[in-house]
């Protein structure tokens, strides 16, 4: 699974330094979230949305202008440290 993955990134226009950053992050992501990587992998136009916390992928990718892995991590994050990352969230762009 991890060379899937960092071979999707590579392929798909992240840099080798990126792609090694976040590669360790996707391997552990939440259930459904692991879930919805897999999609990404299979097909690049596979992007499914999820809602936590009234913060969706979506809303991510739109307003913050990230990738869907990112949006995939950032979901992780709230999930997995909800209090830390809504405080984060919640302060936007700078």
């Amino acid at each position: 699974m991890k060379e899937m993955i960092y071979r999707t990134l590579i392929e798909r226009g992240y840099s080798e330094h990126n792609a090694n950053l976040m590669l360790n992050d996707l391997i552990n992501l939440s259930n459904p979230l692991d879930k919805l990587l897999q999609e990404w992998i299979d097909s690049e136009n596979q992007q499914p949305d999820f809602v936590y916390e009234n913060y969706s992928l979506r809303q991510f990718q739109n307003e913050r202008k990230m990738e869907y892995p990112a949006a995939l991590l950032t979901m992780d994050w709230l999930i997995k440290e909800p209090e830390k990352a809504k405080i984060s969230l919640s302060r936007g762009i700078r």
